[in-house]
């Protein structure tokens, strides 16, 4: 079923976009799953925007940036009980020229998705699975071949950001009423789900939850080494200057 009005304006909170762009600043995501010199040249053009030290920290930039796809379909799946429809032939990267430092917005042609059947537990494993083994497994595998940057990095930039999510999502008055079926999809991505789903032996969330001692960070993200970047609050570096400070 198609979104409607409604939840399209909830998902622009990330970046979720439903106005046609210009096709020259549009990239479709599985030209970047699919195609290694694709990849490179887009890895190029994140490196150039944002002035980045390397590709390495082009890569880690890329997926910071894509790692809003993660709680917009989780959102869908924790608050509405429905999974997005994230076939990478229908999800276009615009880049919209606002000024902002390279933040695509993300389109869905069409914006579609399917309610929850009666046995809500395959169809969560399904739900996680479209989102992580669909798209992030795949990029992170060739981005570690193509820029040799640790997949660590790029699964801790998807990590801290579902983290964070579930935390202010179960904050929001507003959603209070999904608040147990929030906390319980939470516990489920940290502690329960399999590594599988993710395409990983083992589950990347799971790895980096410090729990409830707050969101430190294992690695570096290395946003510091771009273009006016800085160490971000949650990054290993700062908190080692605190330690020495």
């Amino acid at each position: 079923m198609r979104l409607s009005e409604e939840e399209v304006k909830a998902l622009e909170t990330y970046r979720f976009s439903s106005e046609a762009a210009d096709v020259s600043s549009s990239m479709l995501l599985a030209r970047l799953l699919n195609d290694d010199g694709q990849l490179a040249k887009y890895v190029a053009h994140v490196r150039a925007e944002m002035g980045a030290a390397n590709d390495a920290v082009a890569a880690s930039m890329l997926v910071k940036r894509l790692s809003f796809l993660a709680p917009m379909a989780l959102y869908a799946m924790s608050v509405w009980n429905k999974r997005l429809v994230l076939d990478p032939e229908r999800i276009w990267l615009d880049t919209d020229g606002e000024g902002e430092m390279w933040m695509p917005r993300f389109r869905l042609a069409p914006p579609e998705a399917e309610m929850c059947g009666i046995e809500r537990s395959g169809w969560r494993e399904q739900a996680v699975r479209d989102v992580f083994v669909g798209l992030f497994a795949p990029l992170i595998v060739r981005l570690r071949r193509l820029t040799r940057v640790s997949p660590l990095i790029l699964w801790e930039n998807v990590a801290i950001y579902v983290y964070w999510v579930y935390e202010r999502w179960l904050e929001d008055e507003s959603l209070a009423p999904v608040a147990d079926r929030l906390r319980d999809d939470f516990y489920f991505l940290v502690y329960d789900a399999d590594g599988r789903l993710f395409g990983q032996k083992d589950n990347p969330l799971r790895r980096f939850w410090k729990g409830a001692s707050g969101m430190q960070r294992t690695t570096c993200c290395l946003y510091v080494q771009t273009n006016g970047g800085t160490c971000c609050q949650t990054c290993p570096l700062k908190a080692r200057q605190r330690q020495t400070g």
